[in-house]
């Protein structure tokens, strides 16, 4: 069975489907086309789970349909955002070959463009509608997501949620003891993407006001990230590290009394409700107490998340850790942790094929 991955710049989460889908299945042929840098050009790691890659230069909808003729998919699996390749796929095989679109984000809860470093499209509201009624199948990262697109589109019947589980294969061998110590100030740490633009990503003024308290603040950011680097030279307590490869990155996660999960609801409070359960694995999969911060509960968070409380206001925010926290829910040994999918039990998608990361 051969199957396209479509994505303008790929992400983590295409790189843990391929993690999965090569433990699972030995009868797939992989392909990837994409506009940015490759897995590996972002992560480190990744363009070894697929046979082929394809750069779509210049008119990417024309480059697409040319890689849809040599690759003869039997499935394309695509990714937002931006949902314009989904549509291009659509068109690229004539509903000939089913279409999977896979939501990460719903552009129309949000009041800021994608930053992928790529423009943004135009009527990207037109091109979320055509991507979703048009697919054969829809995956969402959440149960909120699906429920958004529900309320707007015509959805295919094939929908379900996957989440962002955590990619067994990263994780530490060996795990911290459920009863963490501490002295001196709570260590707490930040990994993933990051702005400037005051949206849900912009996290200066968050991080500086944690560091205003006493808290050591360390972020991982998952591209280069200057104007972080340059806020934490100016601002004690708080640490910006160069990006690391998955495995490397969930090994020095590991050793944080939290992991932060909140964001800047300023501008796209909406949109963070359907996505913040998608962003809390790597901390579960760690046994690592999540902290949300703004708002203070989590939709459909699994319930073996430990959640920080955090008032609304930057100038107080109260690292305890709730009372969902306890050591029977962490895992026990030689069991996956919390937030991670087994390869024992794979998950199955929307289509023929299986997945397990």
């Amino acid at each position: 069975m051969r199957v396209l991955f479509v994505q303008r710049q790929p992400c983590i989460r295409t790189l843990k489907y391929a993690i999965g889908l090569r433990q699972a299945r030995s009868d797939l042929t992989l392909g990837f086309a994409c506009q940015g840098a490759t897995l590996t050009g972002w992560y480190g790691t990744g363009d070894e789970l697929f046979d082929r890659w394809w750069h779509l230069d210049g008119d990417p909808v024309a480059g697409l349909a040319g890689v849809v003729e040599e690759f003869q998919p039997d499935l394309v699996h695509s990714h937002n955002l931006p949902d314009g390749l989904t549509v291009a796929a659509l068109e690229a095989t004539g509903g000939h070959v089913p279409v999977i679109h896979d939501s990460h984000d719903l552009q129309s809860l949000r009041q800021t463009p994608y930053e992928d470093g790529f423009p943004e499209l135009d009527d990207p509201l037109d091109l979320e509608r055509r991507a979703v009624e048009g697919s054969a199948a829809l995956i969402t990262v959440s149960a909120e997501m699906l429920a958004e697109i529900e309320s707007r589109y015509q959805v295919p019947a094939r929908s379900r949620v996957f989440a962002n589980f955590a990619a067994e294969r990263d994780l530490p061998t060996i795990l911290p003891p459920p009863a963490r110590t501490r002295s001196g100030p709570w260590k707490v740490v930040y990994q993933g993407t990051l702005s400037t633009n005051g949206g849900h990503y912009d996290l200066r003024a968050l991080f500086s006001a944690v560091a205003a308290q006493g808290t050591r603040l360390d972020i991982f950011p998952s591209r280069p990230s200057p104007d972080y680097v340059d806020l934490a030279r100016r601002t004690p307590g708080l640490r910006c590290h160069d990006p690391l490869e998955p495995a490397k990155l969930l090994a020095q996660l590991a050793a944080y009394d939290f992991g932060w999960a909140g964001f800047n609801a300023t501008l796209n409070g909406a949109h963070l409700d359907t996505v913040l359960p998608n962003k809390l694995f790597e901390y579960l999969g760690l046994v690592c107490p999540c902290s949300p911060c703004a708002p203070t509960t989590t939709p459909s968070a699994p319930s073996s998340t430990a959640t920080a409380s955090a008032s609304s206001s930057t100038r107080s925010i109260s690292w305890q850790p709730s009372s969902r926290m306890s050591t029977s829910r962490r895992c026990a040994p030689g069991s996956p942790p919390p937030g991670t999918a087994s390869r024992s039990a794979p998950t199955s998608p929307p289509s023929s094929t299986s997945t397990t990361s």
